[in-house]
């Protein structure tokens, strides 16, 4: 299943408006019969004043995972705000010290609640959709950002839904946070990331581990790698960069000691595990992050092995690299366009269709189809292609803002979560919208 999100404030930001909980399931119909394909909306689902995250199908799609969590203003919103909303969330903070944490929640396709967990992120279902693995938040965040101190101490957990029992199953080093977990294609074992700050206050995976559920043993599928930093010269020197020098005359030598190894993401592609790793480059003057990373594909599980080098990037062109799972023993890679690459062969495959530049797109996993947000500085709406031939097939409704987007496992249906328009003094409203396709 692959995800895509477009959330442009920072994770923690919230604001609360209520906890009146509304829930509308539609019927299917056809959205707009002069479209190219019959797109049905088949549910609604939203609960007043909460945000809406990390939705995934269960394998039979049967199932959706996600994480609620009340809306707190921050930022550019809550400028706008009167003293008089923040009196009110604090002493609401007082009397629940959690009412804006993480909560887990699970649905059936008719809307229907069949199981929670408080509190947590990034959940994944089990192969037979009766339990949930996720990320649990340990410390109360309500009011808090989501940053490296803040989820410091987060474990991993197993909230099993016909015995509503919770287990943890793997717990982190006292500074570090454990995240994204998700059930291997075995079935009987778990990967989650090792996360800790490399950003300033911001943390992200340094390395993957695997828990077996039956033996309960534990095994490291990416160990952690630190690269020394490289110091500033003891007195100015010509062949450095004007940033370099800037920063090295303002604090001497600017480095943080060594600079970690970055896990930037993970794919399953066929029965691997595949990894986008970036080690770091340091030169003088390099802060929380090098100034530029050597980027490898590698495969992390059943056996660890390099796939693919994919070059040196700069700290500032990271961001135009990615990658995404595909039917088979296939990955989509990003770099100008998507392209698709073979984990087995390790050799990039023939285009699929015209080149997609759009780097904000999805494929389904059958790859006959992509989503992409558009339009592409704000997006406010999902547009669906062809990919054979790059064909618009349907275009979704405009939102104030399109978030996030998950297809099944069988490419026949597709979660969104948008920000729907409302009326003035009517609750904050994150949807998240099913639709399937014939």
């Amino acid at each position: 299943m692959n995800l895509i999100s477009f959330k442009s404030s920072l994770p923690g930001s919230f604001s609360y408006f209520g906890l009146l909980f509304c829930l509308l399931a539609t019927p299917a119909v056809d959205l707009v019969a002069q479209s190219a394909i019959a797109v049905k909306k088949e549910l609604v689902w939203f609960r007043a004043g909460n945000e809406i995250s990390s939705p995934q199908f269960s394998d039979d799609g049967s199932r959706i995972v996600f994480v609620t969590r009340v809306h707190v203003a921050d930022g550019h919103e809550a400028e706008s705000l009167p003293e008089s909303y923040f009196k009110k969330i604090e002493e609401r903070q007082k009397k629940e010290p959690r009412f804006a944490d993480p909560i887990i929640e699970m649905i059936d396709v008719q809307g229907k609640v069949v199981c929670e967990a408080s509190y947590g992120w990034n959940p994944s279902i089990a192969p037979d959709g009766n339990a949930i693995v996720f990320s649990a938040q340990q410390k109360p965040i309500t009011g808090f950002r989501v940053l490296a101190e803040t989820q410091a101490g987060n474990d991993i957990e197993l909230r099993d839904c016909e015995k509503k029992q919770t287990t943890v199953l793997a717990q982190p080093d006292p500074r570090e946070y454990l995240d994204t977990p998700r059930f291997l294609t075995d079935g009987t074992s778990v990967s989650y990331s090792v996360n800790r700050a490399v950003n300033g206050a911001y943390g992200d995976a340094v390395g993957l581990e695997r828990i077996d559920l039956l033996k309960h043993e534990k095994t490291v599928l990416l160990s952690q790698e630190r690269v020394s930093n490289v110091p500033c010269p003891a007195k100015d020197s010509a062949q450095l960069s004007g940033h370099q020098a800037f920063v090295c005359s303002q604090f001497g030598n600017a480095t943080s000691g060594d600079f970690p190894q970055i896990l930037f993401q993970t794919v399953a592609s066929g029965e691997q595990l595949i990894a986008l790793l970036g080690k770091p480059i340091p030169s003088p003057g390099d802060m929380y992050l090098a100034s530029s990373y050597e980027f490898q594909l590698a495969s992390l599980w059943p056996e660890r092995r390099e796939i693919l080098s994919l070059g040196k990037l700069g700290i500032g062109s990271i961001g135009n690299l990615s990658i995404q799972a595909a039917t088979g023993d296939r990955v989509m890679i990003f770099s100008e366009y998507w392209k698709p690459f073979s984990t087995r062969t390790h050799e990039w495959l023939p285009d699929v269709g015209p080149r997609n530049a759009k780097q904000r797109s999805v494929y389904s996993p059958d790859g006959k189809h992509y989503l992409a947000a558009e339009p592409a500085d704000e997006p406010t709406h999902f547009v669906l292609y062809e990919t054979a031939n790059g064909r618009k097939l349907f275009t979704f409704p405009r939102m104030v803002e399109v978030d996030e987007a998950v297809w099944s496992s069988d490419s026949k249906s597709l979660a969104m979560i948008v920000l729907a328009k409302t009326a003035p003094g009517v609750a904050y409203r994150e949807e998240l919208v099913v639709y399937s396709l014939p």
